[in-house]
């Protein structure tokens, strides 16, 4: 009329053994997913930092930043001038946005992020990829690397 004791144990057993293999499986793919998400970040700070671009160019930074300008916007100046949601300081969000001015008039966009977590950089946007990101915050994660003649957009202040 019931089971017995060894019954439930058996079905706890299988129960547990379950569970193991459930968990010991989602923990890569939360990796993955947390790397996506930071990846994607990145990506959206080059959308500000093209949207930037070329408002700064007709606005207060039109006598720094012209269509063959190299311009490095870090996420802190893109967020206090309302240009990107992240990277404000409260959030854990750094990094920055390189604009690069290509012969023929083309522009490449690299990107460093970090959220203390993961890190991304140097990255071109058009060759992104969610695996190149690495465990825990680099040196390198928060600038625009060892770019030269470049206007700098930087922190709550103009563009320098």
């Amino acid at each position: 009329k019931g089971f017995t004791l060894v019954e439930l144990l058996a079905v706890i057993v299988i129960l547990a053994v379950v569970m193991l293999i459930a968990v010991t499986a989602v923990g890569p793919l939360m990796t993955k997913s947390r790397k996506g998400a930071l990846g994607s970040e990145g990506l959206g700070a080059v959308d500000a930092a093209k949207l930037a671009f070329q408002a700064e160019q007709m606005g207060a930074n039109s006598s720094k930043i012209k269509a063959t300008s190299n311009v490095c916007f870090d996420l802190t100046w893109l967020c206090k001038n309302n240009y990107f949601e992240k990277g404000c300081g409260s959030d854990g969000y750094e990094g920055s946005v390189l604009v690069t001015y290509n012969a023929g008039g083309s522009y490449t966009y690299t990107f460093w992020i970090t959220n203390g977590t993961y890190s991304f950089g140097p990255v071109v946007s058009t060759s992104y990829n969610y695996d190149a990101a690495v465990e825990g915050k680099t040196n390198s994660s928060t600038t625009c690397g060892s770019a030269t003649n470049v206007v700098k957009c930087t922190g709550t202040g103009a563009c320098s």
